[in-house]
């Protein structure tokens, strides 16, 4: 039988006041938060991955709560500044509220599917796919729901027939625009459609092909009737040539006033439809990135929307990731001045694209060029003199959220937060810190940014975590390992690397690429403590020292010999250095050291001492236990490292 139209529940107003972009990632089921930071208007030297890898276990168990059940698909609402997250499940809506600290309330609102019309009778949950404020309360739409007492009735279009269905439901006052098809079996051409407002509008069907969606804004600009529609996505690629990619990258335009044409077969389609490319190449490298995956768009400050930077990640047929920067006038120029492709006549007046005052229609010949053209020629380049990407790695990147702050000193950083596939990247100017948000390794299936609160929100399938931006607690080794990590929400003050918020005086800041130790009031790094063992000749042993930094090469030094280096691709956590056979030149003092950049401190310093033969018995039995669990514990190292690679 038939599914139901999707339909929608009013859950009710958010209490207190309750962000919002979806993502999806990970890979071995262990996901990491990447966070980059990048200066304006300064180019530093790239790091290969970050510097830091931590597990974010919270304050005293404050920051995670459990849904109670696995929940396969989700979707995710926040309100900034508020302290309560809403989740859709199946069945149900999760409100998780974060102040009331360890004991953390979860409450569910139940919503329940019609089990007797769905075809697939494993699973005919409601999938809950779309959580959007209205002013009557949270607005919650789901694959399949029944009546309730709160029941708003049919919303066609609101929400797929499946929760794997590529879909986007953009709002924007009392209009609705949607890629949702209004029955099951609506024909399979996808279509942007605006379902709610003075006048429903649809794409045509040759505009557009197997498209995939990623993101759609409205932008107001500075003439009402000029405002616009951009939405992103990705197709098949026209070009069949076997050399070239699948799939290319698109941004598209349409006027937000747009009412139609005034032929039968203009008047519901939308005439003002136009698409462009979006490049994301490095020259150097010869790498191209044609798919795109998420789009995140940062206003500009000072209420510019031409300044406003839309943060793109792509990536390739190898899975290597980029990240390319654009902005809004750039788009805006490229559909205003650019030819159509393939059109070689005059464009006809007004040209295609060109948005109308006082809700006139666009002539039927205008509609005719576009919708038979509808590419523009120009291509959307990224930001900058090289129009390259900001950065680039060999790994697989998925979603991005970006965050613009102040340091101490009052500089801009913005500083994006990535899930990723793997575990390094490539940034423009420097890498610092992956952490795990969750107590059970999982992938991330939502993630939200609060920048009124600092904080973001992020879900697996089993929990939610809120994690602050400022980790400061994460670095360790002092003032130098404070400084070094570059952290522009992190500083130095009595003795602690503190966050730059919570402290009333000024911080000790350096997060200068070059040599910023040098900030600190002592410039050597203190020494590390000496550690003793006592060990019998012709016994074996290991020393293990934990890489903290993976942009630093680690170094076991014995006298004044290397017996071990451990560059920063290192795949173990620990540089070890094994000892096969104690003899009389292995006992002494060694070192491990850590090099980064100019920056050289001491992190393990251990001394082997000589045992009485009355302990040689008992401690070859111990070393060889030692060496065993090393060997057993190098080994899925290895194997992960070829299933990785």
């Amino acid at each position: 039988m038939t599914p139901p139209p999707s339909r929608c529940t009013a859950l009710g107003a958010p209490r207190a006041r309750v962000s919002s972009p979806l993502a999806r990632s990970r890979f071995l089921l262990r996901l990491l938060l990447q966070l980059v930071w990048t200066a304006a208007a300064s180019q530093g030297h790239p790091k290969s991955g970050p510097r830091i890898s931590a597990v974010w276990k919270g304050h005293a168990g404050q920051d995670h709560v459990d849904f109670g059940s696995t929940e396969p698909h989700t979707v995710l609402f926040h309100e900034p500044g508020s302290s309560s997250v809403w989740v859709g499940g199946r069945n149900r809506v999760y409100v998780f509220d974060f102040s009331k600290g360890r004991n953390a309330s979860v409450r569910t609102v139940n919503i329940g599917s019609t089990k007797g019309s769905c075809r697939d009778k494993q699973d005919c949950g409601n999938y809950i796919t779309l959580l959007e404020k209205q002013n009557e309360g949270l607005l919650a739409c789901g694959t399949n729901v029944n009546n309730s007492v709160e029941f708003l009735g049919e919303r066609k279009g609101y929400a797929p027939f499946s929760p794997d269905e590529n879909s986007l439901v953009l709002f924007d006052g009392d209009e609705v625009y949607s890629t949702i098809r209004k029955q099951e079996y609506n024909g399979k051409i996808p279509r942007f459609r605006r379902i709610k407002g003075e006048i429903e509008l649809y794409t045509s069907d040759t505009v557009m092909q197997n498209p995939q969606f990623i993101k759609a804004t409205i932008v107001h600009q500075d003439q009402a009737y000029d405002d616009k529609i951009y939405y992103f996505f990705r197709e098949d690629n026209p070009d069949k040539n076997p050399e070239a990619p699948l799939n290319v990258s698109r941004v598209a335009q349409l006027c937000r006033g747009d009412q139609g044409g005034e032929s039968s077969l203009s008047v519901s389609k939308w005439n003002t439809f136009l698409k462009a490319m979006l490049v994301c190449s490095d020259a150097a490298t010869n790498r191209n990135f044609n798919r795109l995956q998420d789009v995140f768009l940062l206003p500009d400050p000072n209420g510019q929307w031409k300044d406003t930077r839309v943060y793109g990640v792509f990536s390739n047929p190898w899975n290597y990731s980029a990240v390319c920067v654009y902005s809004l006038g750039d788009i805006d120029k490229v559909f205003c001045t650019s030819s159509l492709k393939g059109y070689h006549s005059s464009l006809p007046n007004p040209r295609p694209g060109k948005c109308l005052p006082d809700r006139q229609p666009i002539p039927t010949e205008t509609f005719q060029v576009a919708d038979s053209h509808p590419e523009v020629v120009q291509r959307v380049e990224p930001m900058g003199p090289l129009k390259t990407p900001l950065f680039h790695s060999k790994y697989h990147y998925q979603k991005v959220v970006v965050h613009r702050m102040h340091a101490s000193n009052g500089e801009t950083f913005h500083v994006l937060y990535l899930t990723t596939g793997t575990t390094s990247q490539n940034p423009l100017v420097f890498n610092i810190l992956e952490i795990q948000p969750f107590r059970h390794a999982a992938a991330i299936q939502a993630i939200s940014l609060d920048a009124d609160r600092r904080k973001l929100y992020v879900n697996s399938q089993w929990e939610v975590s809120q994690v602050p931006l400022d980790l400061c607690e994460v670095y360790t080794g002092g003032c130098h390992g404070c400084l070094m990590a570059r952290d522009p929400y992190c500083g130095w003050y009595q003795d602690r690397c503190v966050s730059i918020y919570s402290s009333q005086e000024p911080v000790l800041q350096s997060i200068s690429p070059v040599e910023p130790h040098k900030g600190c009031p002592n410039p050597k790094p203190e020494q590390a403590p000496l550690q003793k063992v006592s060990l019998a000749q012709n016994s074996r042993y290991y020393l293990s020292c934990p890489m903290e930094s993976r942009h630093a090469t680690y170094s076991w030094r014995h006298e004044n010999s290397v017996e071990q280096s451990c560059e920063p691709s290192h795949q173990s956590p620990s540089c070890i250095l094994f000892i096969e056979n104690l003899t009389d030149l292995h006992y002494g003092h060694y070192y491990c050291e850590a090099q980064e950049d100019s920056y050289l401190r001491e992190a393990q310093h251990w001394e082997l001492l000589r045992e009485d033969s009355a302990m040689t018995s008992q401690l070859l039995g111990h070393a060889c236990t030692v060496a065993t669990s090393l060997w057993l514990g190098v080994l899925p190292t290895l194997i992960l490292g070829l299933l990785v690679h």
